[in-house]
């Protein structure tokens, strides 16, 4: 009997990724251009624009722990984000959507990983850190989330159960000669 289990959870594995959602030109299309609005906003500091690629979910989740409205954690991330690049000089910023994996979580849930690379320079120092970022769509709208950093991929876990199984690449940070 246990054999029989095995060989049917098994088969339900193969016969999903078999059936695997394919993205549609749409999505694709929208997804380009959702980071290139937001490569477009992170060059320009325009810190409003790059909380929108943030999920809703997300933010209400860290909302809630924080014990503050969503308007108020977005304030503080934005504060954040001048502090943090009026330290760093952002040298150049790419995310790779031509090279981004498409594919799904166990319940179907689609999302794609965008190599991504950053380049900044602090105190005359060039680094150069690469990653990936996570796409997934949420009400029919792309949001994307850096999964380098744990407690992002913690959060995202807790708020999306489906990436629970989703193993993300690891990303490298290092000085550039």
């Amino acid at each position: 009997m246990r054999l029989v289990v095995y060989l049917v959870a098994l088969f339900a594995i193969f016969a999903q990724a078999v059936h695997a959602r394919d993205f549609s030109e749409v999505e694709r299309s929208a997804l380009k251009d959702r980071v290139s609005r937001f490569e477009a906003a992170l060059n320009g500091n325009d810190f409003d624009t790059v909380g929108e690629t943030i999920p809703p979910k997300i933010l209400e989740s860290i909302a809630v722990g924080a014990g503050v409205t969503v308007p108020t954690l977005r304030g503080a991330l934005k504060t954040q984000m001048q502090m943090t690049l009026a330290s760093v000089k952002l040298v150049e910023f790419d995310m790779d959507t031509g090279t981004a994996r498409f594919e799904q979580t166990t319940d179907g849930t689609p999302y794609a990983l965008i190599p991504t690379r950053t380049l900044m320079e602090t105190d005359g120092q060039k680094i150069e850190a690469k990653s990936h970022t996570l796409a997934l769509i949420d009400d029919g709208n792309w949001y994307l989330l850096r999964v380098t950093d744990q407690q992002q991929v913690a959060i995202l876990r807790k708020v999306y159960p489906a990436f629970a199984s989703v193993q993300f690449p690891e990303g490298s940070v290092e000085p550039v000669r």
